[in-house]
């Protein structure tokens, strides 16, 4: 009977050690030190979003602990808040409901860090995690890093009602706080609510920039295409990817950045053409289509070449032959 007994403490020992390292994870040490003996019942019973409050604390102070009874009594009696403002110096209002949608286990520090740093930050931030009925990791961590982006809540609000995955949404929350200071919140607000989706979304915003000089001015039939508005009608004309979306998203910030320039033949055979440049040295002919991305005839690509026979620092080979297109157009 005695023997019997023995067996049954040893494997009840052995389920809660299971238990504590399923739940607790990198913590179990600190667990096991804090709640020891028969007080581990209380972790284990414990509600998620309680012993989430707990490993938020060691996230901050379990390399740290002094003094175990001091720690138990602080962690077992203490309110959520008064953890929570412990060890991060505030707890802002709603991550105590937070933290109950992580789930039962324990998440590494970083992700205790970045919902402290995520719901101090705004209001529309932390009414989206809010909302949110799961919190994974990755998401929480790309939320957090928007914290500190100058962008209003305003427009904040709008770019989270188009339920972007959060790894872009940070991404065009960047493009914003860049563009932030340069334009004011009604110009931002429209790019946004016009776009919806991500890829037009950027089109739209990087839209709302000027374009540089063009390489070349008119020459002939030969057009340059000077702003996204004429480069987006362009594209609805001839009926390809310059519509909207991440062609034209490409496009915009190709040009913007000085390594591709658009324009247009008006001549008898319409063409839309895009040239490249070719380092310090000047521009090749790198695209040329037709309607539809119709094949260009070379009936017109003669009467191009002959147009630009006058530029020196502009390159016409034959497309998609020629070493300089290859290197540079790629």
């Amino acid at each position: 009977m005695h023997h019997y007994r023995n067996n049954t403490q040893l494997v009840r020992n052995l389920s809660d050690n299971s238990m504590i390292a399923l739940l607790a994870r990198q913590d179990s040490d600190q667990v096991h030190s804090i709640w020891q003996s028969d007080r581990i019942c209380e972790y284990l019973l414990a509600s998620d979003s309680r012993r989430h409050t707990w490993h938020a604390w060691l996230a901050i102070h379990g390399t740290a602990i002094c003094d175990v009874a001091d720690t138990y009594r602080l962690l077992t009696f203490s309110k959520s808040r008064q953890i929570l403002t412990h060890a991060f110096g505030s707890s802002p209002a709603g991550m105590v409901p937070a933290l109950s949608k992580l789930g039962p286990y324990a998440r590494p520090k970083h992700v205790y860090v970045a919902l402290h740093q995520a719901l101090s930050a705004c209001r529309p931030l932390a009414d989206h995690i809010f909302q949110a009925t799961e919190i994974r990791d990755d998401d929480l961590v790309s939320l957090a890093s928007a914290s500190t982006m100058l962008v209003s809540n305003r427009v904040f609000r709008v770019l989270l009602k188009c339920k972007i995955p959060a790894p872009t949404l940070v991404e065009l929350l960047w493009v914003i706080a860049q563009l932030a200071p340069i334009h004011d919140d009604q110009h931002l607000v429209r790019a946004v609510s016009q776009g919806r989706q991500a890829a037009a979304i950027l089109a739209n915003l990087l839209g709302l920039m000027p374009f540089p000089d063009p390489p070349f001015d008119q020459v002939g039939d030969l057009v340059p295409i000077t702003t996204a508005e004429q480069l987006r009608k362009a594209g609805h004309e001839f009926d390809n990817c310059l519509r909207g979306g991440e062609e034209l998203a490409h496009a915009l910030a190709s040009i913007q950045s000085g390594q591709r320039y658009f324009y247009r033949w008006i001549g008898d055979h319409p063409t839309i053409l895009a040239f490249c440049r070719c380092g310090i040295t000047g521009w090749i002919l790198a695209e040329r289509s037709g309607p539809a991305n119709a094949r260009v005839s070379q009936v017109a690509v003669n009467q191009i070449s002959e147009a630009l026979a006058g530029i020196t620092d502009v390159f016409v080979g034959k497309e998609g032959a020629g070493l300089l297109e290859w290197v540079c157009a790629r």
